[in-house]
């Protein structure tokens, strides 16, 4: 990582790190724990400036995967009630 994006995500990683929030990029719906971020940067991907990113906690990802779990199975269940009129 660059001196001046190091510099610029430091105190996001010490605060990440120190609360146990993960980084967030809401652009693309990415969610990285410091460690993950900190590998994909070495590795020449998500080098973005703290300006992109914004910690949260990482539950609200389990929560948002559980909503669109519900989201998904309601409209699974809306398809099946449609094709078992058609076949009546």
């Amino acid at each position: 990582m660059s001196n001046v994006l190091e510099e610029n995500l430091k105190p996001l990683f010490e605060r990440a790190e120190r609360d146990g929030l993960w980084f967030y990029c809401s652009y693309q719906d990415l969610w990285f724990s410091p460690k993950q971020l900190r590998i994909e940067q070495a590795n020449g991907r998500f080098r973005w400036g703290a300006v992109n990113w914004r910690l949260r906690d990482p539950k609200e990802q389990l929560y948002d995967i559980e909503k669109k779990t519900e989201e998904m199975r309601d409209f699974n269940q809306k398809i099946l009630r449609q094709i078992e009129e058609r076949h009546l």
